[in-house]
């Protein structure tokens, strides 16, 4: 009760000093991805997994880079074992797509919405939230975030970054998004998951850039066995 309480305050503050709702927050973040003509970033998922037993943390950074209309590069990765990093990469030139997994590696997955979703569970979602916003038009198996009742809280700066925040239900818990005033991009997602007997804390952070020049090598696809590239 005492939490409800704090987050309606924190609303009914935001709305008195700032009218702008949430949804169109919301609204003027996806156009900002839809419109872009280039973007980059790089990021990070953490994930805390809480029971009887105690925590684990596991980690899997992430990039993304893209030029419109047609050059895309989605790559991810976990360490499984002190030595041995999995990767998931997807890669698009026009009509050449390719995918590779580790655990698979070579893909047959003949449209880049297939390719995103064989890669949204085990990138922990980072492989479509900011590609669907991007190309909204060919990612299309789901929404790019499930969005239920969003509300906006109060603002707040992250790493030097004037931020909107935004909360909303999930199935399993809550969602807080902080989104840049001045590019409408998405700098962190926290979700939490709470099950029967475990809990799961996520955080996403991003480091974006939109239309800016995208360097060549950023884009091409670098599979394990030829040349790697992670910056």
């Amino acid at each position: 009760m005492l939490l409800l309480l704090t987050t309606a305050l924190a609303a009914a503050d935001v709305a008195d000093r700032d009218p702008l709702p949430a949804d169109t927050i919301i609204q003027q973040m996806k156009e900002a991805y839809a419109s872009a003509r280039s973007y980059r970033d790089t990021g990070m998922v953490r994930e805390v997994f809480t029971d009887a037993n105690g925590s684990r943390t596991v980690e899997k950074p992430f990039s993304t880079a893209f030029v419109r209309p047609h050059r895309f590069r989605y790559e991810f990765r976990e360490k499984v074992r002190p030595f041995e990093v999995r990767k998931f990469i997807i890669y698009r030139n026009r009509d050449d797509l390719r995918v590779h997994w580790d655990l698979e590696h070579d893909l047959t997955l003949d449209t880049l919405d297939r390719a995103v979703a064989a890669a949204t569970g085990v990138s922990s979602e980072s492989a479509i939230t900011v590609p669907a916003m991007l190309l909204p038009d060919e990612i299309t198996w789901r929404r790019a975030i499930r969005f239920r009742k969003p509300e906006r809280i109060a603002d707040k700066t992250l790493r030097g970054i004037d931020c909107y925040r935004i909360i909303d239900e999930t199935v399993r818990g809550q969602m807080t998004l902080w989104i840049g005033k001045a590019d409408l991009l998405l700098r962190q997602a926290e979700s939490e998951f709470l099950f029967e007997d475990f809990r799961v804390q996520r955080t996403t952070t991003y480091n974006p850039e939109r239309d800016i020049p995208v360097a060549g090598e950023l884009l091409e696809f670098n599979a394990p066995g030829g040349k790697r590239l992670w910056r």
